[in-house]
C-alpha cells in the first residue's frame, strides 16, 4: 500500500530536529526564510517544515508547504503550556478542535475587567461548501488522523494521551486566574501560538489537519519548562504516521 505523504510542522529547530535527523535521503528547501527538509520515514513520504514562532509564521509556511510539496495531511506538533489543571509536563492534546484565543470581544465597560469576553473566531473559505463561514470560533481537527493518533496514544509511556482543546494565540500565560477562565468557559486544554492559524489554512485548502502538543510546562504545578518534551513529541508523531491509513 502507498504511504500517504504527510506535512509535519514545528516552530522552532528543538521541536523539528529529530524530524529532520531521521529523514532518509533529506532533500532541503528555502522558501522565503521558511525551511522544509522532504525524504522518507519508514517508507513514508514526509515533508517537515520550520515554520518558526506565531500564528503569522505557521499560516505563511503552511501555504508554502501545501502549494510546493501537495501533502495529503498536515500535522502541527510541538510543545505548549497546560490550561488544564489535570494535565501535566509530557501529557500529550490531541487536537479534537482549536480555537484563537486572541480573537475576542469584550464587554463595553469603563473599567478593565478581560473576564467578560466572548470569542469571535476567524473568516476562511471552505473548499467543501464552497462558501466563505462567518467567524467560527472552533476548527475541528480531522477523524481519520484522530484515529491514527489514538492507535499511537497505547503504546505512549510517558504520560497521559487526551482528546482535547488547543488555544493558539502570541501570548505566553501564566496568570493562574486566566488559565482557568479559559479552560473553564472555553474548553481549552492547553496553549501554544501556531495550531489554529495552520488549521484555518488547511480547511482553505480541504486538507486534513491535526495539532498535537506535548505539555512542557503548567503554572498548576510550577513545573519549568522541559525540553526534553519536544523530542518525546517528535517521536510520539513519527509513530503517529506510521498508522495513518
Amino acid at each position: 500500500m502507498k504511504k500517504t505523504k504527510v506535512m509535519i510542522e514545528g516552530a522552532m529547530d528543538m521541536e523539528t530536529e529529530l524530524l529532520i535527523a531521521s529523514l532518509e535521503q533529506p532533500r532541503e528547501y528555502l522558501f522565503g526564510t521558511w525551511r522544509f527538509v522532504e525524504g522518507m520515514y519508514k517508507n513514508v513520504p514526509l515533508v517537515v517544515a520550520v515554520t518558526s514562532i506565531g500564528a503569522a509564521n505557521a499560516a505563511a509556511a503552511t501555504v508554502l508547504g501545501i502549494e510546493h510539496f501537495k501533502p495529503a495531511a498536515v500535522i502541527s506538533q510541538g510543545t505548549a503550556g497546560g490550561h488544564d489543571p489535570e494535565l501535566q509536563a509530557f501529557d500529550i492534546v490531541l487536537g479534537k478542535q482549536s480555537f484563537d484565543a486572541s480573537s475576542y470581544r469584550t464587554a463595553k465597560e469603563d473599567k478593565t475587567d478581560w473576564r467578560n469576553m466572548e470569542l469571535m473566531g476567524g473568516y476562511a473559505y471552505d473548499q467543501h461548501t464552497k462558501a466563505f463561514y462567518p467567524q467560527e470560533v472552533y476548527c475541528p481537527g480531522d477523524e481519520g488522523l484522530l484515529a491514527a493518533a489514538h492507535k499511537t496514544a497505547v503504546s505512549y509511556t510517558r504520560g497521559s494521551v487526551v482528546d482535547g482543546c488547543i488555544a493558539s494565540c502570541n501570548s505566553w500565560t501564566r496568570q493562574k486566574e486566566r488559565l482557568l477562565y479559559f479552560h473553564e468557559n472555553f474548553g481549552s486544554s492547553c496553549e501554544e501560538m501556531e495550531v489554529h492559524a495552520a488549521a484555518m489554512i488547511c480547511r482553505q485548502y480541504a486538507v486534513p489537519f491535526l495539532g498535537i502538543r506535548i505539555i512542557a510546562n503548567t503554572e498548576f504545578s510550577d513545573a519549568e519548562f522541559q525540553p526534553e518534551a519536544a523530542h518525546v513529541c517528535q517521536n510520539f508523531v513519527l509513530n503517529v504516521v506510521q498508522n495513518i491509513i
